[in-house]
């Protein structure tokens, strides 16, 4: 994807977080500035039998009280109640409360494990012979979160769902971009969802050794982005909603910009990336994402200011993307600051990535950059990568944003600039 001309360009106008630090854009940037981690002990499901005890959990859950006019209710799967509230703030934001033409506005949903969890706990009730809810036929859908919120926000443009891992939330904004840039509506409303925290998978990457084990003592401490003493991901919930628009549409009602989506491109690992517990690394994929994007957007490397990494703590991807930025960046490298959201908000599945966009939009707004916590010893083999350890204000004009996702198997990036 190109944008050629400020006429075809997309921006973003309205954000919605919903995280383990909390929901909403003031309460969520205020956490993230003073460094506030989200990891507690796990409470949504039984750790009995896994090494994990950590997960970063939405803890403010009840969040009808918030959005009565949503509809928000126990009934839906957590990953769609989280979209839903996510959303109504996004478009709140956007001051989009009263839509004016539906038709041309669509909804993209980014989700990795969607409501997976539904599927285990029907297949249980079914097992123990109670009866299976009537609604689950729907709800063990993966599409099932962009069908409410298209039904619950009365959206009649194009609606699809995008499952590519922790990458879903930023691909759902590249494509969505890209439906915009071709006419096929004039605004879409983009969230990344998941609720990752339920014993099955929770069992299944702690078999793999992806989680972090060595801080259940200690929740605050874990995950360690790029740091020495890093163990693992720490596996959370959570939603991101963004308005996208034209920019020329934006400006004609005179909407709040935040920023200007200048670049989007993915990149898989092919025939080098085979699943093991022990796999051969291979970062051109990773270069070739964040050099891809940046070529889209017409950027040199000098002309990045912020790297959003992926960061999430693993001991393998974490010198993956170091290395990958190094390669990137060359002799900027030293100079290039790096930041990652997931030492406080943990990894909640696809909505990850799209936090990680709504988080380069306040830094864009602010010109600040929130600290990443938990680095402390920087890990010798991610070479001399910069990472904020403390909050700085500092001048932003683009921030490149990275992700990993798929078990390495697949890399997106996508440039956020300032209008």
């Amino acid at each position: 994807m190109k944008v050629r001309t400020q006429q075809d360009s997309v921006v973003i106008t309205g954000i919605g977080p919903v995280s383990a630090i909390g929901c909403d854009k003031e309460v969520f940037w205020e956490s993230l500035l003073s460094g506030r981690s989200g990891i507690t002990n796990t409470t949504l499901c039984d750790t009995s039998r896994v090494a994990c005890k950590l997960a970063a959990e939405v803890k403010d859950a009840d969040l009808r009280k918030y959005f009565p006019r949503t509809a928000v209710s126990r009934k839906y799967p957590r990953a769609v109640e989280l979209a839903i509230a996510a959303a109504a703030f996004a478009i709140r934001d956007a001051g989009l409360d009263a839509l004016s033409n539906t038709d041309r506005m669509g909804v993209f949903v980014g989700t990795s494990v969607a409501n997976l969890a539904e599927t285990f706990s029907a297949r249980e009730n079914w097992v123990n012979g109670q009866k299976v809810r009537p609604d689950t036929s729907f709800y063990v859908f993966n599409h099932s979160a962009a069908c409410l919120l298209s039904s619950l926000f009365d959206l009649r443009g194009p609606t699809l769902t995008i499952s590519t891992g922790c990458n879903s939330g930023l691909d759902a904004i590249g494509h969505a971009c890209r439906a915009i840039q071709c006419g096929s509506a004039d605004a879409m409303l983009v969230t990344g969802t998941d609720c990752e925290i339920f014993p099955e998978i929770m069992a299944a990457l702690g078999a793999s050794d992806s989680l972090s084990t060595r801080y259940n003592d200690a929740p605050e401490q874990s995950p360690r982005p790029f740091d020495a003493d890093r163990d693992g991901v720490v596996l959370g919930e959570g939603a991101a909603a963004l308005i996208l628009e034209s920019e020329t549409g934006a400006k004609q009602r005179g909407a709040q910009i935040y920023a200007r989506i200048s670049g989007y491109a993915g990149c898989a690992a092919g025939k080098n990336r085979v699943y093991s517990p022990s796999p051969h690394w291979d970062i051109h994929p990773s270069v070739s994402a964040m050099q891809n994007a940046m070529k889209n957007a017409d950027l040199r490397t000098d002309q990045i200011d912020l790297v959003h990494a992926n960061g999430s703590g693993s001991v393998s991807y974490d010198r993956l993307e170091a290395q990958a930025i190094a390669t990137v960046f060359g002799s900027d490298f030293s100079r290039m600051r790096v930041h990652s959201i997931k030492s406080m908000v943990g990894l909640p599945g696809g909505a990850a990535s799209a936090l990680q966009a709504i988080t380069a939009c306040l830094c864009l707004e602010h010109s600040k950059i929130p600290p990443t916590i938990n680095h402390e010893n920087c890990d010798p083999e991610c070479g001399a990568i910069r990472v904020v350890c403390e909050a700085e204000s500092v001048p932003l004009q683009n921030i490149l944003v990275h992700t990993i996702g798929l078990g390495g198997f697949y890399y997106s990036a996508a440039v956020l600039s300032s209008v």
